[in-house]
């Protein structure tokens, strides 16, 4: 079979988003950082620049909004691990796009997601973007041997219920299964690792956080849990960050 190479693709978009996205209302320069486009080797790191150029602005919301069709799997774990150690909520939305296979990994990584409306999340085998010069096809699902072993690994470590997991898998690459409001549920809106933290440093209460949104208790009930979240979250997050920009540094001075 004649093989025809892909063209080149760009990598994924970064920027902070100045209005609101629902209303359309300008926010100036706090607005969270969107994440859009194919996911190629490279945008990990592209990321981790992006937010050490402005930490305080990042930290401010320490929120993504994520757009992609998916893209290179290894890079989709880089990143996923990268926000994972911020505890950087992602939000998947209508107005600023989907969030398809590869992309799914960062989503289901996160310690705090959500999507907001159906259709938003599709899953379906991801595949490895072939090294520069390659003369093999970039797009082949990874199905066979020990290529699926760290997906497999990583959907497990963080708590993806396995029948999400066997869909895709099963799914070809190019045949999205669209998560359902209960697949979501299942899914969970907070990583369990995230709630087992929460309840280590902050006392967290699921009791009263349920019914303080269902309206049985007033809001100042929460409101200690959730000034605790934001510092813990905070300071490791600094932590990370700081020593990022140290090895970026030793990193650069070694090329000079």
């Amino acid at each position: 079979m004649l093989f025809v190479p892909r063209p080149p693709v760009l990598s994924a978009e970064l920027f902070y988003m100045d209005h609101d996205p629902v209303t359309d209302q300008f926010v100036g320069p706090t607005g969270p950082l969107v994440l859009s486009g194919e996911i190629i080797p490279g945008d990990a790191d592209r990321l981790l620049s992006k937010i050490l150029d402005d930490e305080n602005r990042f930290l401010a919301q320490n929120e993504i909004l994520l757009a992609s069709d998916g893209g290179d799997v290894a890079e989709a774990l880089r990143i996923a691990k990268l926000v994972q150690s911020l505890y950087t909520r992602i939000v998947v939305m209508p107005l600023t796009g989907r969030c398809v296979s590869a992309c799914f990994f960062i989503y289901a990584a996160a310690t705090q997601r959500e999507a907001d409306g159906e259709r938003l999340l599709g899953i379906n085998r991801p595949y490895r973007v072939a090294a520069e010069g390659s003369t093999s096809p970039t797009a082949e699902g990874i199905a066979e041997g020990g290529a699926l072993t760290p997906v497999r690994a990583f959907l497990q470590e963080n708590a993806v219920p396995g029948y999400l997991v066997d869909e895709m898998l099963r799914r070809a690459s190019d045949d999205a299964y669209w998560l359902s409001t209960d697949d979501e549920k299942n899914l969970g809106y907070r990583s369990p690792s995230f709630d087992r933290y929460l309840r280590a440093k902050c006392a967290w209460d699921d009791k009263i956080e349920r019914e303080v949104y269902a309206g049985a208790r007033p809001v100042d009930a929460l409101k200690p849990m959730l000034k605790c979240r934001e510092r813990v979250t905070q300071e490791a997050a600094r932590k990370v960050l700081d020593a990022a920009a140290k090895e970026k540094l030793r990193r650069n001075a070694w090329k000079g």
